[in-house]
């Protein structure tokens, strides 16, 4: 993105969406019941959906992403909300993660995997750096239908040329990202699709 689409993107992510990450926090909270030790946000952008999870638990966070222009968007908002002693950015890919095995007590993603390639590398590598009896929460979607259908008239009355333009990558079926989670070695997950989003749970056995 050029540096005035980066800038509308965090605009729009921490105002007309914040709801969205707001949302999808509860439901990470509410499954996992995991409420401290270290989290990893992979393909974290401008840190959204960890910033959600950093104001409803006492997690550490790993901001995590592949463009230094979304990390330094990142790091502005981590200082914004007061987290700078809880959280620090680090660059790289899915594929190939620069952690320590049996490092983080939960990994969580929301709209990065339609972006990802060699999924059961990917996969794999999130189960590596798990804790035992951690959990990934890994996805996408706009929220329950009412937080959707909010958000989706406030972009197309104030940004109506933005959804145009920035589309993202289809997601895959269920079945594909099955078949990933399997070869990745994985046996116990779930992949759902419903009106809240299509998203992936596995924990670490």
């Amino acid at each position: 993105m050029k540096a005035s689409e980066v800038d509308m993107y965090n605009t729009i992510a921490l105002g007309i969406n914040a709801p969205v990450y707001a949302f999808y926090a509860g439901r990470i909270l509410q499954r996992t019941g995991i409420r401290s030790g270290s989290c990893l946000d992979v393909g974290c952008g401008g840190g959204y959906l960890g910033l959600a999870l950093a104001r409803i638990t006492d997690l550490d966070f790993i901001f995590f992403d592949q463009s230094p222009q979304m990390l330094h968007c990142a790091e502005e908002n981590i200082a914004d909300d007061g987290f700078s002693t809880r959280a620090r950015t680090m660059q790289g890919k899915v594929q190939s993660i620069p952690l320590a095995d049996s490092s983080v007590d939960l990994v969580v993603s929301r709209g990065s995997v339609p972006f990802w390639d060699q999924l059961p590398l990917a996969f794999g590598e999130i189960n590596r750096v798990l804790k035992t009896a951690g959990w990934a929460y890994i996805g996408g979607g706009l929220g329950d239908p009412e937080t959707r259908a909010a958000t989706s008239e406030r972009l197309r009355k104030e940004y109506p040329e933005w959804q145009k333009k920035h589309r993202r990558p289809p997601l895959h079926d269920n079945g594909h990202y099955a078949s990933a989670l399997t070869a990745a070695g994985i046996d116990a997950f779930s992949v759902t699709r419903n009106d809240k989003g299509m998203w992936i749970t596995f924990r670490k056995q």
